[in-house]
């Protein structure tokens, strides 16, 4: 399979799943059965693990495995600078046949966005083509960027779109590109649903569109394989936070050090674990802002850890803290709160809005080292009383990000269920 990419020049392809290359995705079901009977929905995300970096959030990839009564097909998109990358390939590096891994040529900062997108949308409608695959329903995975793709394909193939809203992404656009506000407004009267996996942002979407309000559905991301665990023995004096390393400044850890430093000196016992991956430039940074608030053998870098070893240490620590500036969501506050673990979290972004009437969940102005300081004292002064709670109602709040609720809703109000 070759791909047209741009100005007609042909991109040598190659398979990196031999076993599904060449293979079309039409009307094949997930079970193996013939699949006319059976819907299929094509996603359209940047966020999702594919050929070219394996890396990516699995919070989208969560929600298709966890949707099973439909088919799915993902163009799973990366974007590049360098016109020589532009191609596709069948897979995502891993033998998943129902993906599609596209790199695309696109400057940064959301220039030239609406031209970009647009032939991202003509590419996908040539692989359509191509691959003779069925679509029944086009869900865009951010509202202001693949949206703007699957907009257009809506249109081309006439078929019906929703779209999801994901704050950090999409305030970007609204607030520095006003003149997509047209563009918006076309897609959202477009969408038969918007999903919102950052809830705290609805408002501000309905402010500026009003058609959004009767279109808008709640859809947390979804964290499989979390419990809680019964022979937990947490040290309330034990904190930790879970970041990627190279984005340190905007998951707010150069406020938590300084937050932390003068927590730590009223506290002599607490200790700060950093989880996650970086560069050596990001991690020496980090070292360096460690030794400026005085924080040496107090914080210590711990590297990433595969998921599995981090959930069965988390429930080990006192509390999780991660006053991050512009999250989208944050899958791993509720991986903390599902193992007993309080946190600290950041007001107007990420969950906020998800997290109503739970004692265990501290939020905080990010932007403020006061505010962070006194959410500390808040954690380590209730640590007890709010770990109770957490495993008093554990299944109650499991429930606010259980996936079996939220995609019957989605597949009943889209009439993709058999």
């Amino acid at each position: 399979m070759a791909d047209p990419g741009l100005g007609g020049q042909l991109n040598p392809c190659r398979a990196l799943d031999p076993a599904v290359a060449g293979r079309t995705s039409t009307a094949v079901s997930s079970d193996g059965r013939s699949g006319n009977a059976r819907r299929t929905v094509l996603h359209l995300a940047v966020d999702y693990p594919d050929a070219f970096d394996r890396q990516k959030t699995v919070a989208i990839r969560n929600f298709v495995e966890a949707n099973r009564a439909v088919d799915h097909v993902v163009v799973a998109l990366t974007r590049t600078e360098d016109p020589r990358k532009v191609v596709l390939v069948h897979g995502d590096g891993a033998g998943d046949g129902r993906v599609y891994s596209m790199r695309y040529l696109s400057p940064p900062f959301g220039i030239l966005l609406y031209p970009a997108m647009a032939v991202v949308a003509w590419r996908i409608r040539r692989l359509i083509e191509r691959e003779r695959i069925r679509v029944d329903l086009i869900h865009a995975h951010k509202l202001c960027f693949e949206g703007i793709s699957g907009y257009l394909l809506a249109r081309w193939l006439d078929k019906p779109l929703v779209c999801s809203v994901r704050a950090e992404a999409e305030s970007k656009i609204v607030r520095f590109m006003p003149h997509y506000h047209p563009l918006i407004r076309r897609i959202i009267r477009r969408c038969e649903r918007l999903y919102y996996v950052s809830l705290w942002y609805r408002p501000t979407i309905e402010r500026l569109f009003p058609e959004a309000a009767k279109r808008g559905r709640p859809l947390p991301n979804f964290c499989p394989g979390t419990a809680l665990p019964a022979d937990a023995r947490p040290d309330p004096d034990r904190f930790v936070t879970i970041l990627h390393l190279d984005i340190y400044k905007k998951k707010g850890l150069d406020r938590l050090l300084e937050g932390f430093a003068r927590f730590a000196a009223r506290h002599p016992e607490a200790k700060l674990d950093i989880i996650g991956r970086g560069t050596p430039q990001s991690i020496g940074r980090i070292e360096g802002l460690i030794r400026r608030v005085g924080l040496e053998g107090r914080a210590r870098l711990r590297g990433a850890l595969p998921r599995s070893e981090l959930l069965a240490e988390l429930p080990g620590f006192g509390a999780m803290c991660l006053p991050s500036h512009n999250e989208t969501f944050g899958m791993v506050y509720v991986e903390a709160l599902l193992s007993g673990v309080p946190i600290l979290y950041s007001t107007g972004t990420g969950i906020d809005g998800f997290l109503e009437e739970v004692d265990g969940a501290v939020g905080v102005d990010p932007t403020s080292v006061d505010a962070i300081t006194q959410g500390l004292e808040e954690l380590r002064a209730g640590h007890a009383r709010m770990r109770a709670s957490l495993i008093a109602r554990h299944a109650q709040i499991a429930a606010r990000f259980e996936a079996a609720p939220f995609v019957e809703r989605y597949n009943r109000e889209l009439g993709l269920a058999a």
